[in-house]
C-alpha cells in the first residue's frame, strides 16, 4: 500500500488566537509577520511535506508557490479522475514528483472579511495588500 499512496502533511493557515491560543508564546509564525486571517505571510503561508516511496525523492526541497486550492486538481490528476467543477487550482504533481512542466499561477488572491476586511494579491515576488476595506474608514494599502 505504501508504494501506491501519496501522503501529504500540511497545516491550516497560520497560528491563531481563538480559544485562548497565544501564537506569541512559541512564536508559531516563525520569522513571518501575521497570524490566521491576516494576509501577511505568517497568516497564509504553511509548510507542506509529501511522501511516496519511489515517486517523491527523499530530501527534496523546493519553493514552488501553491495554494490549498491546488490540492483537489493534484489528487484528481493522481487518481486519473475528472474534476466535477472548474477550479482556480492547478495540479502540483510535477513539483511533488520532481518532474518538468509545472504550471504556475499567474497570481494568487486572498480575501478575509473579519476586522474590516482584508485583501491581498500576489504576482511573482510582489504582493499588494488592502486592509480595513469595509470598516467605513479609508482602506490602507501596501505593496511588499
Amino acid at each position: 500500500m505504501d508504494k501506491n499512496t501519496l501522503v501529504i502533511f500540511t497545516s491550516d493557515n497560520g497560528p491563531h488566537r481563538e480559544g485562548g491560543g497565544d501564537p506569541d508564546f512559541f512564536k508559531s509564525y516563525g520569522p513571518l509577520r501575521g497570524i490566521k486571517r491576516d494576509v501577511y505571510e505568517g497568516g497564509i503561508r504553511t509548510p507542506m511535506i509529501t511522501w511516496m516511496p519511489g515517486k517523491v525523492q527523499a530530501g527534496t526541497k523546493n519553493n514552488h508557490i501553491i495554494a490549498f486550492w491546488d490540492i483537489m486538481p493534484t489528487l484528481s490528476e493522481l487518481t486519473k479522475t475528472k474534476l466535477p467543477v472548474q477550479t482556480d487550482g492547478i495540479s502540483i504533481l510535477p513539483t511533488i514528483f520532481s518532474k518538468k512542466g509545472q504550471k504556475q499561477h499567474d497570481y494568487l488572491y486572498w480575501e478575509f472579511h473579519e476586522d474590516g476586511g482584508r485583501q491581498a494579491i500576489r504576482q511573482g515576488g510582489w504582493k499588494a495588500i488592502r486592509q480595513h476595506i469595509a470598516s467605513g474608514n479609508p482602506p490602507s494599502s501596501s505593496i511588499t
